[in-house]
């Protein structure tokens, strides 16, 4: 069985892995795709007073926090050009299929309202909705980004230096 795993991964933090650890333990293969948009990340960067983090960027954190998972494969997926979700879903399906070029089995995310359209766009794919109401790991990129100093501990330990550095610079301010 083929799974995949998408995010943005803006950043990654513990709910991210705990839930990509339980996803590979259903698979064969697992497809962790870090999805992004250079200008989007930069404007969601922006917009919470945090320094910009790059595709190529969070793609090595998520590796690092999965190496020795033999059955996981971790894969960056450039946005750019894809209309802004909700509007992009179809290009988006399309180039990640291109991408990935296996057919997937099983999507895992913890997001009730992708149900649907993963299900209209990867329709011999079976959706599994994830901790929805983050009640394993309550912690969110969006919340992260909010206040990192508050949630530096949820932060993956591979983006942690990165973070570290952030928060120094904003003390010595």
């Amino acid at each position: 069985m083929v799974g995949m795993f998408v995010g943005k991964f803006l950043p990654p933090h513990k709910g991210h892995i705990n839930a990509i650890k339980k996803a590979a333990k259903q698979c064969d293969k697992l497809f962790v795709v870090v999805g992004g948009d250079e200008k989007r990340n930069k404007e969601i960067c922006d917009e919470a007073n945090i320094p910009f983090i790059s595709l190529e960027t969070k793609t090595e954190w998520i590796k690092n926090e999965l190496k020795g998972i033999e059955n996981v494969e971790v894969i960056s997926f450039n946005e750019e050009g894809i209309p802004t979700m909700p509007n992009g879903w179809k290009e988006w399906s399309e180039q990640l299929k291109a991408l990935l070029n296996e057919k997937i089995d099983i999507i895992f995310g913890s997001e009730r309202s992708y149900e649907n359209e993963y299900k209209k766009y990867f329709s011999e794919s079976k959706y599994v909705l994830q901790d929805e109401f983050r009640e394993e790991i309550n912690i969110s990129s969006t919340k992260i980004r909010s206040d990192v100093n508050k949630y530096y501990d949820y932060i993956c330990d591979s983006a942690k230096p990165f973070f570290k550095e952030y928060l120094l610079s904003q003390n010595k301010g």
